[in-house]
């Protein structure tokens, strides 16, 4: 259903000839998951580079191992964006701080993650 295609330092994912030979067979299935699929497609098109699919990436698994970890307590965003701080090093500077907060908060907005607002991050998202 896709093929890869080299594009610069990253892949690009294109549908491939099989897909509308299968797309009746599933249709059922498809629309079924239809919500689910547009919202990865909303995400996916909001992601302009690998910089940002790494934020991403990483925010929505730093949520769910504090999740796993401690399922009886609220997460705050506050406490995901110190978690990923503590965990990318690297990710120490003002530039990165300042997108870390940024992605956090759009992606409790966007309903990716169900967190806590923290006051505390609102001046650096």
């Amino acid at each position: 259903w896709v093929s890869e295609q080299p594009l610069g330092r990253m892949v690009a994912l294109r549908v491939g000839a099989r897909y509308e030979k299968d797309r009746a067979r599933f249709a059922g299935h498809i629309r079924r998951h239809q919500k689910k699929i547009d919202k990865a497609v909303d995400l996916f098109s909001r992601i302009k580079s690998t910089g940002q699919a790494e934020e991403v990436m990483t925010v929505l698994y730093a949520s769910r191992e504090l999740k796993q970890a401690h399922p009886a307590r609220e997460l705050d965003e506050q406490q995901l964006y110190d978690y990923v701080l503590d965990w990318k090093k690297s990710w120490n500077s003002d530039e990165k701080k300042q997108t870390l907060a940024s992605t956090i908060r759009h992606l409790v907005l966007l309903g990716w993650m169900r967190v806590q607002i923290s006051e505390s991050l609102s001046e650096a998202a």
